[in-house]
């Protein structure tokens, strides 16, 4: 792909303005990078364009990059896994990952923390939420987390900041927005109870204006920034 750093910056400026104009605290928004289409030297050169926070949904491809990108040159960027996660492949990420967002178990949760232990690191992790119950989907149904939610803020060394969720494509702007108010509702929620809930990942690059209108903290942006 040929990346123009005119096109990025001007989306991304539209981006910006967009985060000004619906989010009710624009001031904690961030923008995460979708890089999973880019090989080493097209994300070199996004980091060259002063770009530093990325997402990467497959573990070893993470791991490579991160072999890549090792130096002090890069030692200010922030990796986040916001893929599917296989416990065979936490081991790929668990020493060098920012924020994991698609934490969709407790089962997986479990064993994060283990790897973590193992590792003497803390992390910082989202609960997964399949908000619209697609059965294409992974992740936890509120009605199901809510039952059990203690044991998912009980892990030593995995802290839960938040959550994460994607809306259907094919969903209407009023089903996407219903979604994400049941997001913003339960990330307040949790609020009340752990002070250091503070993130909420959803939003991508067809969804993240009614994500901001409902409070999200990070959009997850790919396409947009490059069209």
């Amino acid at each position: 792909m040929e990346l123009n750093n005119l096109k990025i910056q001007q989306n991304y400026k539209k981006i910006l303005e967009d985060i000004e104009k619906y989010s009710p605290y624009p001031e904690k928004v961030k923008i995460l990078f979708v890089s999973k289409y880019f090989n080493v030297e097209e994300h070199k050169a996004l980091i060259e364009m002063g770009y530093d926070y990325f997402g990467e949904n497959r573990a070893q491809l993470y791991r490579d990059k991160l072999n890549e990108f090792s130096g002090e040159k890069y030692k200010n960027i922030k990796w986040d896994f916001i893929g599917r996660l296989q416990k065979n492949k936490i081991k790929y990420i668990i020493n060098s990952v920012n924020l994991i967002h698609s934490i969709d178990s407790y089962e997986l949760l479990e064993e994060i923390n283990k790897k973590a232990i193992e590792n003497n690191r803390i992390i910082n992790g989202l609960i997964e939420i399949n908000v619209s119950k697609e059965e294409s989907k992974t992740g936890v149904y509120i009605e199901d987390f809510k039952k059990n939610s203690e044991k998912y803020f009980s892990m030593s060394n995995v802290k839960i900041i938040g959550f994460m969720t994607m809306a259907p494509f094919e969903a209407s702007e009023a089903e996407i927005n219903s979604y994400f108010s049941n997001m913003r509702d339960l990330k307040e929620e949790y609020q009340k109870k752990y002070d250091y809930i503070t993130t909420l990942s959803m939003g991508m690059s067809n969804d993240y204006v009614e994500a901001l209108k409902n409070g999200t903290t990070i959009i997850r942006i790919g396409s947009k920034l490059f069209k």
